[in-house]
């Protein structure tokens, strides 16, 4: 799957390593081209694949991204989907304007990228 990341966007301390690392996460907003925004960038909506199809009307979104640990050393480092992944990227007036960690209560499911808010 396409994915867009910002970068840096997230400072965490992973819990299985015990590292405190930055992480760019991963989102799909706007046109999905793989590609690396920094926080206050202008999304894009040119492109063969927009998510959603069109920019809202404001352009404010709320959207699940994830992120993993970097560090190769961490036992978790290739699969730590859940524990770490999950962001809340927010995008007002079409710029990213802000990401934080997204605590998923443990009987939830979300849809993968699974667009929270949109006005």
């Amino acid at each position: 799957m396409n994915f867009n990341t910002v970068h840096p966007a997230l400072e965490f301390v992973c819990p299985c390593c015990g590292e405190k690392l930055t992480s760019g996460v991963g989102f799909c907003v706007g046109a999905v081209l793989r590609h690396n925004y920094q926080m206050r960038d202008e999304l894009i909506w040119q492109g063969a694949e927009c998510r959603p199809q069109s920019q809202p009307r404001l352009g404010n979104i709320k959207t699940v991204g994830y992120f993993n640990c970097d560090n190769p050393a961490c036992s978790s480092w290739t699969d730590c989907f859940p524990e770490v992944q999950y962001a809340l990227v927010i995008v007002e007036d079409n710029r990213i304007t802000g990401v934080e960690s997204f605590a998923v209560p443990a009987d939830a499911e979300v849809a993968e990228f699974a667009i929270i808010e949109m006005a």
